[in-house]
């Protein structure tokens, strides 16, 4: 059973849809960009910044943009046939994107710039919602009442809780301590951690979320920052994860409500997508200073989700 917001977004776009396929990496041609749902090569690129989109669960698109985009530049590449619904995504180091997969249960895996499907990795504990990125090669699957912990080679075991009733995103801090946002079984908005990422999973005191969990991410410091999804509001924790304990140190307003963030790479940027304008709103980081936004490329009538950042 799942706990379902339903939103009726309209959206205000007035920019046709402006798609062409991905380039070279820093002047290198990828490798084979004929993999299934990707769209051929154009130009020369470097995307910095992936967005995903959705018209209910079987019709998904993520976008490729460069960095620096005040001048709301259309995307670089696209990655279609894509299903997944009020979904959140990820990308490595490398670049690498990572994309939960609603139909088939997998966390699928695209080679930079929107490059070739490099693996469909079966989560054979159920479908996902999130992508959370650890270290050595692992990634966590969350959805439903668990978090799969995943390599390329499958995902071979899972962190659950009996207070879990319905989890929305999961993030693993500078320490590898696995950390999701909930609403327990009570209906309220929880956290929850599994120190080492490990079982059992300790859920946390001093979380105070309003309305829905939160979309989790850590900055370098290990600031967790929780965007209220759906709401024009983001909360920064410190947290312990050895005693199960947070501190809220700043609640923060944005620009407009917001469904889910990423922090760059440098952690200069914190950048949102937002459903009132359906496009995405760039904060500089820590501040919080609201920049720009863009949407040019985004298809009106869909959702604009999920997003996730290389730089």
């Amino acid at each position: 059973m799942r706990m379902t917001v339903v939103l009726i977004i309209v959206s205000m776009l007035s920019v046709p849809l402006a798609i062409t396929g991905c380039g070279a990496r820093d002047g290198i041609a990828p490798a084979n960009l004929s993999g299934p749902g990707v769209l051929p090569q154009a130009r020369a690129s470097r995307v910095s910044v992936y967005v995903a989109q959705a018209n209910g669960a079987s019709n998904g698109f993520v976008y490729g943009y460069g960095a620096n985009n005040k001048a709301n530049r259309a995307p670089l590449c696209t990655i279609t046939g894509q299903t997944f619904d009020h979904s959140q995504i990820a990308v490595d180091d490398s670049g690498n994107a990572y994309l939960p997969n609603l139909k088939s249960s997998s966390i699928d895996i695209y080679a930079p710039n929107c490059g070739a499907s490099l693996a469909t990795v079966k989560d054979p504990y159920g479908a996902d919602v999130d992508v959370a990125l650890g270290g050595n090669g692992t990634f966590y699957g969350a959805g439903g009442a668990h978090v799969s912990v995943c390599t390329m080679a499958g995902c071979k075991r899972e962190l659950t809780d009996p207070s879990i009733f319905q989890l929305e995103t999961a993030a693993v801090d500078p320490s590898g301590n696995v950390w999701a946002s909930y609403y327990n079984q009570k209906g309220a908005p929880s956290l929850i951690v599994w120190p080492g990422a490990s079982m059992p999973g300790k859920p946390v005191s001093g979380y105070v979320n309003q309305n829905t969990p939160g979309d989790l991410a850590f900055d370098q410091h290990a600031t967790l920052i929780s965007l209220r999804t759906l709401f024009p509001d983001v909360y920064l924790y410190r947290c312990v994860a050895a005693t199960a304990t947070c501190t809220n140190t700043k609640l923060i307003r944005l620009h407009s409500g917001s469904v889910f963030g990423a922090i760059n790479a440098s952690n200069t940027d914190y950048q949102v997508t937002e459903y009132p304008n359906n496009g995405v709103d760039v904060y500089s980081y820590p501040s919080f200073t609201f920049k720009y936004s863009y949407n040019r490329g985004l298809k009106q009538g869909f959702s604009t989700q999920g997003i996730a950042q290389t730089l």
